[in-house]
């Protein structure tokens, strides 16, 4: 037992002196950023691409050399050709500047808005170019791009405040117009107060994914603010993310300094011209990019297409010489498996081309919704004008609206619990820490599966729960809907019944 203990002392004193030597544990310090913003292959094998360096304190890196860069297609190295500093003249910037006008935003937060969207356009080069779109129930062009920054200025003067928020159709529309341009930079600054609540009847083309897919296509970053205490955030999170942009928060007091960050963020843009030595197959390349920032390494990595395939390419067949033709060819053994392979590479082919023909007949649909719908012109800007009303300063902030909305749920038995809506908002989903109507954890039940909100004294409920997940209002599929008294809604399993007494 004594040598046991002595064993045991000399272990502890070990481990003691051990931790005393060791070095001690460092909290993780801050590291440079890099964004790639935009990549346009389209004079492959040069390619342009877009990017934002940021020191550790996340501030714009400014001065940095051709040697500070590094990029790479997969592992395979990039010839760096070209570096420009967005500040220089030479490299000029379009962007779509998109503002809600939506009633909420009457009184002082359009006011301060309008604000920092005139100093926005005051801070832009000479040579960079904007164009102002106002949204509210109605899309509309108020100043198309231009380089005069009288005429911007102007027109964002006149915004009025009114209606609803077509906020889908707002982000396609801008990001439309963005892609329009021929820039080697564009952007888009979208500020908003609230969500999408137009229904079917306002706004039949707009919808929540269809407005992602064609921002992702758009090759430009979506900086998008949220402004006051309910915007949209999980939404104009994920615009900004598929199109390497960054969301902000803002309020009356921090909008203009805002405004003033993305501004900074857009002087620091480097252009980046590059040569790939990988020969045009029209496949998907992974672009990565490292620059080096304060002594330390940042990357970042986006993908682009190895410009268009040779004509033919996937046509060639390798060509046997008499050299390497086998010297006698047993039919009974050979053939099979040489007809299985062709057989083989023929379904290969065919999956590829139907894959192909499919991409192209979704994006064909894509942009003739946006040549339908959304296409400037100025007809079009004239037909959906915003009327001119007075400018409400005193109305001050949103009040609160008093509701008398509930949902009976359904059971076996008959009618179940009854919950009331009031004025809302209401989530529906499993979560317990946000929801109001809390449902048992399923797989057809999100977290945050949907939310009911009162505006205008009429009840709009929005689908949440992802496109694995469904709503379904009266038998149909739901996304953005105005309850009516009566309607049956169904999440998962659970069957509710919407009645109002004040309609």
């Amino acid at each position: 037992m004594p040598h046991t203990r002595a064993r045991c002392l000399i272990l502890l004193l070990a481990i003691a002196a051990a931790l005393a030597g060791a070095p001690p544990v460092r909290a993780q310090q801050p590291q440079p950023a890099l964004t790639i913003n935009q990549v346009d292959a389209a004079a492959y094998p040069d390619v342009r691409a877009v990017v934002t360096p940021l020191d550790a304190a996340g501030v714009p890196e400014r001065g940095l050399t051709p040697a500070q860069f590094q990029a790479f297609d997969g592992d395979t190295p990039l010839a760096i050709t070209a570096v420009q500093a967005a500040q220089d003249a030479n490299v000029p910037l379009s962007v779509v500047i998109a503002i809600d006008i939506s009633g909420s935003m009457a009184g002082e937060p359009l006011a301060r808005a309008k604000q920092a969207a005139t100093q926005f356009v005051q801070d832009l080069a000479p040579t960079d170019e904007a164009a102002i779109v106002s949204f509210n129930s109605a899309i509309t062009m108020a100043v198309a791009f231009t380089r005069d920054k009288a005429l911007l200025t102007a027109g964002i003067a006149k915004l009025q405040a009114g209606g609803a928020t077509a906020l889908f159709d707002a982000v396609q529309f801008s990001t439309f117009v963005a892609r329009s341009t021929s820039s080697p930079r564009r952007a888009v600054v979208l500020l908003t107060d609230g969500e999408n609540d137009t229904g079917e009847a306002e706004a039949p083309g707009a919808t929540e994914a269809g407005s992602v897919d064609a921002a992702a296509g758009a090759g430009a970053p979506v900086f998008t603010v949220g402004f006051g205490a309910a915007p949209d955030a999980e939404y104009l999170r994920e615009i900004s993310g598929v199109t390497h942009g960054q969301y902000r928060a803002a309020t009356t007091a921090t909008v203009a300094g805002v405004y003033a960050d993305i501004a900074a963020l857009l002087r620091a843009q480097y252009v980046l011209t590059l040569r790939s030595a990988v020969p045009a197959d029209g496949k998907p390349a992974a672009l990565r990019i490292v620059a080096t920032v304060g002594g330390a390494p940042a990357a970042a990595t986006s993908t682009y297409a190895r410009g268009k395939a040779p004509p033919g390419a996937l046509q060639a067949t390798p060509v046997v010489t008499p050299a390497q033709a086998p010297a006698a060819v047993d039919a009974g053994s050979s053939a099979v498996p040489l007809i299985v392979f062709s057989a083989l590479v023929g379904l290969i082919l065919a999956a590829v081309a139907v894959v192909a023909y499919l991409r192209w007949r979704r994006q064909r649909r894509i942009l003739r919704h946006q040549l339908d719908v959304v296409e400037p012109n100025q007809r079009q800007a004239a037909a959906q004008g915003v009327p001119e009303q007075p400018f409400a300063a005193a109305a001050g902030p949103r009040v609160p609206e008093i509701g008398h909305g509930r949902l009976i749920e359904i059971t076996a038995d008959g009618r179940g619990e009854v919950h009331e809506l009031g004025g809302g908002p209401v989530l529906i989903g499993s979560n317990a820490r946000t929801c109001g109507i809390v449902l048992a954890e399923s797989e057809h039940v999100a977290p945050e599966h949907v939310s009911i909100t009162l505006r205008d004294g009429k009840y709009r409920l929005r689908h949440a729960g992802g496109r694995a997940r469904r709503t379904l209002v009266a038998g149909r599929e739901a996304d953005i809907v105005t309850l009516e008294p009566g309607d049956e809604i169904q999440v998962g399993r659970w069957h509710f019944v919407f009645e109002d007494e004040g309609r």
